[in-house]
């Protein structure tokens, strides 16, 4: 919704891994074996394209925008995600990316891919809350999730990046930081905005 207000590219970091993750599903390469997912993460092709409203992920050519929902994609992507080379790898893209403008969407587009950006937000919502959201999500590919596994899938992705040595989850010093708990799409986005027009106003000042 920011993308499109704003007239910006849209850049959800997460489908990048997620590609990479099938990357490795697909060859045979280890998802334990962080050299060897590294090495592939840093060659393989994986394009973003199209409007904030229908972007299509590529990963060597093929679409796999959907593909990368499946429930043994999102697994290896948890995993695969942790490995210091393989963010390295993605970081390097996303910046390349994002230097022309975007709103990105990612857990360390604030402190590591762009500490610099002009506008941060750091969304946060009760857990419960987060489990019957992304529900909802996972249910359109894998009608057979289960609110518990997903509440335990969120907590424990939570610890891996909160706990991480590289790029862990934290919010930037300079973030806005909004609890979405019991909030619409459209407040949140509102009060997003807000921020973004308020900080638009002082740098035109």
């Amino acid at each position: 919704m920011l993308a499109r207000e704003l007239g910006l590219l849209y850049i959800d970091t997460g489908s990048m891994y997620r590609a990479v993750a099938l990357a490795v599903l697909e060859s045979s390469v280890n998802a334990d074996d962080d050299i060897a997912v590294g090495s592939l993460a840093s060659r393989v092709d994986i394009e973003l394209a199209g409007d904030p409203d229908s972007m299509r992920v590529t990963l060597e050519g093929d679409d796999v925008t959907d593909r990368i929902r499946d429930e043994d994609v999102t697994h290896t992507s948890s995993i695969i995600s942790t490995i210091p080379a393989v963010r390295r790898a993605m970081v390097k893209r996303q910046r390349e990316l994002g230097q022309r403008g975007a709103v990105m969407n990612g857990r360390d587009i604030g402190t590591v891919v762009f500490p610099d950006a002009t506008v941060k937000f750091f969304l946060t919502a009760d857990l419960k809350e987060r489990a019957e959201r992304r529900l909802a999500e996972e249910r359109e590919y894998n009608p057979s999730a289960t609110y518990e596994e997903t509440l335990a899938d969120i907590k424990d992705r939570d610890q891996r990046d909160t706990t991480r040595v590289d790029s862990p989850l934290v919010a930037a010093d300079d973030a806005v930081v909004i609890d979405s708990s019991g909030q619409s799409i459209e407040e949140v986005f509102q009060r997003m905005m807000t921020f973004v027009r308020a900080k638009a106003d002082s740098v035109d000042g």
